[in-house]
């Protein structure tokens, strides 16, 4: 028993001295009173950055619209008569003053000579009565309804001549003959339609923009149209409306287009893209946004202290691999990956990428 009292005795003493050793031994001194702890130095984050440089970067302002013809014209008869002849057939590009449709002048010649030689007659009377009145030999009354009758025969042959030229109806400006509704033989009254001119040189495209966005627009600015055929034209806005269509508050636009070939022709669906105003802007990559704490969106970037600094932007456009950003200095260093773990005002370790894509104008 007392061998075994001294074993137990010694192993109680053996526990005693092994945790005394692990609880004092191994931990550092702790710093004497009025002694200021020493922090060990903390390494800046590492963001990958690249380069970026302002470009002028034009807004423009895209409508859909149609091409129209700058002139269209119902062609109408002046005078009563039957179709003789008919010059152009429906499609045919006229030019101006070109013949369409000759009316039968019928009597009208007959009539023309009957009106010339009562003129005559009228003229021959009046001058005798001017040489009787200046003598004494006509009262003044008698003289005036001479002059009278002259200006009455006068009237009815310029009435005539007018009629016979109103047979001929010619083309009042060069165009296309879309339609014609006559035909040879036709007896046609006053103010019958024969057919419909439309004038394709210039041609123009009619669209409508919002009461937000008509006050950016000048009279002469240049545009241009995209058409459904895929072709593309170049213009001069011509025409801004001062009134808004009363059920979609918008206003009429027309882009004029000059068209020497007619190869554009009229009620295209057409998209006109017409610039508003030009900007200094930054093409970046979507993927460099941040949002600020309120919400703001803006870019991170570094400047020359290697510091964090959060922008503000306003995406002013978007591309097909990338957008335009206004609000950023002309010359920044953009945060391409890592903005998301860095802070503003935070120093950083920059690591610049060579080529970057999304820094360059597509």
């Amino acid at each position: 028993m007392r061998t075994s009292h001294i074993l137990a005795i010694a192993l109680a003493i053996g526990a005693i001295l092994w945790v005394a050793s692990g609880q004092f031994g191994g931990e550092p001194a702790a710093p004497a009173a009025g002694e200021a702890a020493v922090d060990e130095p903390v390494e800046a984050a590492k963001v990958r950055v690249a380069p970026s440089q302002s470009q002028p970067y034009t807004v423009t302002l895209t409508v859909t619209g149609r091409t129209a013809a700058s002139r269209e014209l119902a062609l109408r008869t002046e005078t009563a008569g039957r179709i003789e002849t008919i010059a152009v057939t429906e499609g045919d590009y006229v030019g101006e003053d070109d013949l369409l449709v000759q009316l039968a002048t019928d009597d009208r010649n007959q009539r023309l000579s009957r009106a010339q030689a009562l003129v005559e007659q009228r003229q021959i009377q009046a001058d005798a009565s001017a040489e009787l009145a200046e003598s004494g030999w006509r009262a003044e009354t008698t003289d005036a309804g001479a002059r009278a009758d002259l200006q009455s025969a006068r009237a009815e042959l310029a009435a005539i001549q007018l009629d016979i030229a109103r047979t001929k109806i010619s083309a009042p400006f060069p165009g296309a003959l879309e339609s014609l509704d006559v035909e040879i033989g036709d007896v046609v009254d006053v103010n019958t339609q024969i057919g419909t001119l439309y004038d394709l040189d210039p041609i123009v495209v009619i669209g409508a923009v919002s009461e937000r966005e008509v006050g950016g627009l000048t009279l002469g600015e240049p545009g241009s149209a995209r058409l459904i055929t895929g072709q593309t034209v170049e213009g001069t806005l011509r025409f801004i409306g001062k009134v808004a269509e009363p059920e979609t508050r918008t206003f009429r636009i027309e882009l004029e287009v000059a068209n020497p070939d007619h190869a554009v022709p009229a009620g295209l669906t057409a998209d006109i893209d017409l610039p508003m105003v030009t900007l200094s802007a930054h093409f970046v990559s979507p993927a460099a946004l941040s949002l600020a704490d309120d919400g703001t969106l803006g870019v991170k970037i570094v400047d020359d202290a290697d510091t964090v600094r959060f922008v503000p932007v306003t995406v002013v456009a978007d591309a097909a691999d990338g957008i335009w950003v206004a609000g950023l200095p002309d010359s920044a260093t953009i945060i391409t990956v890592g903005h998301d773990y860095v802070a503003e005002g935070q120093a950083v370790e920059p690591v610049l990428v060579e080529d970057s894509a999304f820094s360059q104008k597509p």
